[in-house]
């Protein structure tokens, strides 16, 4: 038998079992999400630390090929495990060098290359 017709049950309070499913759902598909986010995160920087790198070895090869004393054109190459250089010097007539670097390297989307060149005077 319910409570007497003059009294009334106090409302309850809490969550229903519905109510709680569709909660736990929700932080799920949020933290899927963030979890998406940070692996993205991670893979591009690794693909901006493998290009600063690159950067890195063709600004000091430039460096390098730009203390030498003004000679001949000239050609030469590296590679190592992750990098690949081939630079090149060439001298005008009116004793300009040009020195140019072409580093190529691995990123997780295959392969990339980076070209610095400056001009430095004899």
């Amino acid at each position: 038998m319910g409570p007497p017709l003059g009294k009334r049950r106090p409302p309850r309070t809490g969550f229903t079992l519905i109510e709680v499913m569709v909660a736990v759902v929700l932080v799920d598909v949020g933290l899927l999400a963030l979890v998406a986010g940070c692996s993205i995160l991670v893979r591009a920087m690794g693909d901006t630390r493998a290009r600063t790198n690159a950067a890195r070895a063709a600004e000091s090869r430039l460096a390098r090929l730009g203390a030498l004393a003004c000679a001949a054109s000239t050609d030469g190459s590296s590679a190592s495990a992750r990098l690949s250089e081939h630079w090149t010097v060439r001298t005008d007539p009116a004793g300009i060098r040009e020195l140019r670097d072409s580093v190529s390297f691995t990123v997780r989307a295959g392969s990339s290359f980076l070209v610095l060149r400056t001009r430095v005077p004899c």
